[in-house]
């Protein structure tokens, strides 16, 4: 049986390193850009996108760190690379080793990591790349639609046989 649901955050930056993944071929710059895309969504869902506005703890809205100068665009979304390769929100850098303990081991508690990649890998294979590409497209056609429920994902795409007894 689960042992619970996988929470948003980690079914964000799921898809967008599966999304990086199947647009760019690189795996460590995907997990890079899945926790990437995943903080800065949930910053931007706790903000409201404002970003000069401080928060009670003192956070304030991502920034270019001054090591990153670089822009990378995966269709019409950019974002900082630090001088090491890998993506960054201020000046903390999403390394691949970050992606695993925060993505890939809370989903691994609810469902194996490997079948829930293949799943993301073979559900994002469904949309044309043009979805891919475009920012707005893939947060409304790709990830809300399985936000709250990407287990039944998981269960339609692994095509791996054994996982539909894990989640019945």
């Amino acid at each position: 049986m689960p042992r619970g649901r996988i929470g948003r955050f980690q079914v964000m930056g799921l898809l967008q390193a599966a999304r990086y993944y199947l647009l760019k071929g690189d795996l460590e710059k995907a997990k890079s850009f899945g926790l990437n895309r995943a903080i800065f969504y949930a910053w931007a869902k706790r903000s409201g996108g404002r970003p000069a506005r401080r928060y009670a703890a003192g956070a304030t809205a991502p920034s270019m760190p001054p090591a990153a100068r670089n822009i990378e665009k995966l269709g019409n979304e950019a974002a900082y690379v630090s001088e090491t390769g890998f993506f960054t929100i201020g000046d903390e850098v999403q390394r691949p080793e970050d992606y695993d303990r925060q993505i890939a081991q809370r989903i691994d508690a609810v469902v194996p990591y490997e079948e829930a990649w293949k799943a993301a890998v073979n559900y994002l294979k469904t949309f044309p790349k043009e979805v891919l590409l475009d920012q707005r497209q893939f947060y409304e056609k790709v990830y809300l639609p399985v936000r709250d429920h990407f287990e039944e994902v998981i269960k339609r795409y692994s095509k791996s046989g054994g996982l539909d007894e894990l989640l019945s």
